[in-house]
């Protein structure tokens, strides 16, 4: 038997692990949530760490049965959500995407202007793009229309936290467990939506985000957002910007008018500019502080390099995991310095410059 909130079987042997239940009550429910499930769902406390590595080795297997596939794209962290490795695992099915978090974006984004900019990414027809809220329904009607025309069951996937559940629980009547804690559906679930069934996987873990670098409860205070927030710097080469403890930017330029940039981050991402030879003192003694993420007063453990690029007003710069910038004047050399195994890197703008107004 399996539990209905995350899917893994349930056992009743060992209460370290996944799946644990006491065994009275598992011979007197009828559908039961293993411990873990139940304590998320009442007190909101995640007790049985999630291993998961793994599961992206056993995507192959569990493919092998599914014709279609339902991708999961968070818009606000596409480079971390949008990943090759799993992209080539789906090479030859039928591959639609359901990207989510719309609503933090700013207003001035269209969803015409971004329906395009994502068919340049996925390389694909707007027909197998579903650009959807789950706070406010954009898209909802549209994506539903889709899940009622299958004939066929369709597999879901995505990396972790990318508003997999949320969007399920829309159409699912048996709804899954919705946490603000990440990686919470451990095993594959069964979901009867309309009039095909959908299978709901484990949300594959990365390592190359910010958010990797976080404890489930600060990545659960900073993933859940109702909102982004946007700030304007224009800086000179004596200046640095810190965007958390885990991301320093600097500047080199060669115009007489500053660089103009916008910092796009979750509302609970901390933003401070300083004096270029301060900035590494405080990022070591204020993380956590000042400094949001990390959640709490700690040493960060990890080997920063620093990013050098060549941008200008056409151009964004991510870091993963945590926000992108938007350039609003250039051009200039930017270098962006963050723990090793972060990934940054420069995209064609999604946001168009001169344009902002946050919902």
């Amino acid at each position: 038997m399996k539990c209905r909130g995350c899917g893994v079987e349930l056992q009743f042997k060992d209460p370290k692990k996944p799946g644990y239940i006491p065994e009275h009550v598992l011979l007197e429910e009828k559908e039961p949530l293993c411990q873990r499930c139940y304590k998320m769902i009442h007190y909101g406390k995640l007790s049985v760490p999630v291993e998961e590595e793994i599961f992206l080795d056993k995507l192959d297997e569990i493919l092998k049965d599914f014709k279609k596939v339902i991708y999961v794209v968070d818009i606000t962290d596409f480079e971390g959500t949008f990943r090759k490795e799993i992209m080539k695992k789906l090479n030859g099915k039928e591959v639609y995407f359901a990207v989510t978090k719309f609503d933090l974006l700013p207003k001035s984004l269209s969803s015409i202007e971004a329906q395009e900019w994502l068919k340049n990414k996925f390389g694909c027809s707007s027909e197998r793009i579903f650009l959807l809220s789950s706070k406010n329904k954009f898209g909802l009607r549209k994506f539903e229309k889709f899940l009622r025309s299958l004939r066929e069951d369709i597999l879901i996937l995505g990396v972790t936290n990318v508003g997999k559940s949320s969007l399920l629980s829309h159409f699912t009547e048996a709804k899954p467990t919705i946490s603000p804690f990440p990686g919470t559906t451990l095993g594959i679930i069964k979901r009867k939506v309309f009039d095909v069934n959908l299978f709901d996987t484990p949300g594959i873990l990365t390592n190359d985000r910010v958010t990797d670098l976080l404890s489930v409860e600060c990545q659960a205070k900073i993933l859940n957002t109702k909102s982004f927030t946007r700030k304007t710097f224009k800086i000179d080469e004596s200046r640095a910007v810190l965007v958390s403890a885990f991301c320093k930017i600097e500047v080199e330029f060669k115009t007489k008018k500053k660089p103009i940039f916008q910092i796009f981050a979750p509302e609970k991402v901390t933003f401070h500019e300083t004096k270029k030879e301060k900035a590494d003192e405080l990022m070591k003694k204020r993380a956590g502080d000042l400094l949001i993420p990390p959640c709490k007063k700690q040493d960060i453990d990890e080997n920063f390099v620093t990013h050098i690029f060549e941008v200008d007003e056409e151009k964004e710069v991510v870091i993963a995991g945590l926000g992108f910038l938007n350039i609003k004047r250039g051009p200039f050399t930017i270098k962006v310095t963050v723990p090793e195994k972060i990934k940054v890197v420069v995209r064609d703008r999604l946001l168009k410059p001169k344009r902002g107004g946050i919902k």
